[in-house]
C-alpha cells in the first residue's frame, strides 16, 4: 500500500512538473511570437517609407 501511495506521489509530481513547463513554454512562445508580429509590421512600415521615397 506504501508503494502505490508513493507512486501516486512520484506520478502526480511529475504530472505538476510537466504541466509547470508546458505553462511556461506556452509564455514564451506568445511573447516571440509578439515579438515577431511588431517586427514584421516595422518592416512593412520601412519597406513602405522606402517606396515612397523611391517614388
Amino acid at each position: 500500500m506504501v508503494i502505490i501511495i508513493e507512486a501516486f506521489g512520484v506520478i502526480l509530481f511529475l504530472w505538476i512538473f510537466l504541466w509547470s513547463i508546458t505553462k511556461t513554454l506556452e509564455g514564451l512562445t506568445d511573447k516571440i511570437l509578439e515579438k515577431q508580429d511588431k517586427q514584421y509590421k516595422l518592416l512593412e512600415e520601412i519597406k513602405s517609407n522606402l517606396n515612397d521615397k523611391l517614388e
